[in-house]
C-alpha cells in the first residue's frame, strides 16, 4: 500500500474513532457511570477514565489492521516502525480529543 493511500485511510480511521467516542460519551458511558456520581465533581474523571479505555480499544484494532496492510511489505523492521508510530500519533490524538470533548 502507497504512503498517500495509508496516510488518508489513517485519517479516515481516526475520524470514524473521534465520531465513535463521542456517541459513546453522549449516549452510552452515563449507563456506566454510578448515580451517585451524576452530580458530583468526580463525574469527569469517572468518564474520562472510562472514555480512554474505550479509545484505546479502538487503536488497538486500527494497529492490527495497520500491521496487516503493512505485512507485504518486505522489511519487517519498516512495517513494525511505520505502524508503531502511527498507533502512537492515534493515542495521542485521542487522548487529546477525549480530554477536550469531556471537560468542554
Amino acid at each position: 500500500m502507497k504512503r498517500p493511500v495509508y496516510t488518508i485511510v489513517n485519517v479516515i480511521y481516526q475520524i470514524i474513532i473521534c465520531w465513535a467516542l463521542v456517541i459513546l460519551n453522549a449516549y452510552y458511558n452515563e449507563l456506566i457511570i454510578p448515580e451517585s456520581l451524576l452530580h458530583s465533581s468526580g463525574r469527569v474523571g469517572m468518564k474520562i477514565l472510562v472514555a480512554l479505555p474505550e479509545g484505546a480499544m479502538l487503536i488497538l484494532i486500527v494497529y492490527a489492521i495497520n500491521r496487516a496492510v503493512l505485512s507485504d511489505t518486505d522489511d519487517k523492521k519498516s512495517q513494525k516502525s511505520v505502524a508503531n508510530k502511527t498507533g502512537k500519533v492515534q493515542l495521542i490524538i485521542t487522548v487529546c480529543f477525549v480530554i477536550a470533548v469531556i471537560l468542554s
